[in-house]
């Protein structure tokens, strides 16, 4: 499992993968099928409270984890993916 972000591309140790929620992926607006994707979203979104919960931590995560990466790389140093941000 990979993080991309803007300053690369980064390996997910699997202590942390294993931490995510599973959410599913945000529909790309290039996508030919992105109506249909986008509404699957919205009705995952909807069908449960938790959904929303899981998919807000993995949002929120993301933007730690950029944060960090981005962090690391004005310093020149090697970044590790972490769970921070999860909780």
């Amino acid at each position: 499992m990979m993080l991309s972000t803007t300053s690369g591309t980064f390996p997910i140790p699997p202590d942390v993968a294993a931490r995510l929620p599973w959410v599913p992926p945000v529909p790309n607006a290039d996508a030919p099928d992105y109506e249909v994707l986008s509404k699957a979203l919205t009705e995952w979104l909807d069908e449960s409270p938790t959904h929303l919960i899981d998919f807000e931590r993995l949002r929120r995560w993301h933007l730690v984890q950029e944060d960090l990466a981005a962090e690391a790389a004005s310093k020149g140093v090697t970044y590790q993916v972490t769970a921070d941000g999860l909780d």
